[in-house]
């Protein structure tokens, strides 16, 4: 089965794209592991209609909206999208293909809580294998994570390398690497990373990979090529498409004012031009 569209992410932004492309007659998806940021939010104030409401009861509402409706959902981790014909994403609970894509997950990017986490981002730290791995060819390489996100980048950076360090807190790894179970405490370096302490050992290294928790936004965006501003966010034109064909993002992934209303509109924004695009197929 051929979605309309695979919608990544059911914050306010998801769930409004997903709504309005329901109601266009469309068969979207929404796939997502949880309810987003606004699920954290103590009380929201400041949206219409709206007075003194817990966060995660307004994501609630928003979601059940969308499953009123009947629009399709799914709880899972999307590991990787591929581009071929249409596009193949591939999560914790399968396979699934779609036509387009909106991208509303969020921009968070998980990495070391450690001191020096960030000091050699781009010196030797990379957050993507397929953006990276390449000029790490035969080298040292060292990588972070514990699921389903971290297999994907090993089965990217085995083909740069045969010297790969696993850091992870996972016991059930089955992989064709070194493992070491011991926490990261420290990146060393001057002006490139050169080494990681973890527990009462330092690692040599030549690169340090970060597949920390799930594929944020940011991570599915350097994966697939998306044009990023200054600040880091997706790029998008007025209708919310991305420099890709078919790929739209809305939400926090594209920065701005990072609000409820914003997102909401993004999302109904997306959807319009969605439904002409694939008006068009």
């Amino acid at each position: 089965m051929i979605y309309d569209t695979i919608i990544i992410g059911r914050g306010p932004a998801g769930i409004s794209c997903g709504v309005y492309l329901k109601r266009f007659n469309l068969n979207p998806l929404i796939i997502a592991y949880d309810n987003g940021a606004l699920k954290d939010a103590h009380y929201i104030d400041n949206y219409y209609g709206v007075n003194h409401l817990r966060g995660n009861d307004l994501a609630l509402a928003g979601i059940k909206q969308a499953e009123d409706l009947g629009v399709n959902m799914l709880d899972a981790e999307v590991v990787s999208v591929e581009m071929l014909d249409h596009f193949y994403v591939k999560t914790t609970k399968g396979d699934f293909e779609a036509k387009s894509l909106f991208l509303a997950m969020g921009k968070k990017r998980n990495s070391l809580k450690i001191k020096t986490a960030n000091l050699f981002d781009g010196h030797g730290v990379s957050y993507c294998a397929i953006c990276d791995g390449f000029f790490f060819k035969n080298k040292k390489i060292g990588l972070v994570g514990a699921g389903p996100f971290m297999e994907s980048e090993y089965n990217v950076l085995k083909h740069f390398s045969k010297d790969i360090t696993i850091f992870t807190e996972n016991n059930d790894i089955k992989l064709d690497a070194k493992i070491v179970k011991d926490k990261i405490t420290e990146l060393k370096g001057e002006d490139r990373l050169k080494s990681v302490v973890a527990g009462d050992k330092e690692y040599e290294l030549d690169g340090l990979f970060i597949a920390l928790g799930t594929q944020s936004g940011m991570s599915l965006a350097y994966h697939m090529g998306l044009a990023l501003d200054e600040k880091g966010f997706i790029k998008v034109d007025s209708n919310m498409k991305t420099n890709i064909d078919h790929i739209y993002a809305g939400g926090d992934v594209v920065g701005g004012l990072l609000q409820v209303s914003k997102a909401v509109r993004d999302g109904a924004v997306a959807a319009l031009k969605i439904k002409e695009d694939l008006d068009s197929f």
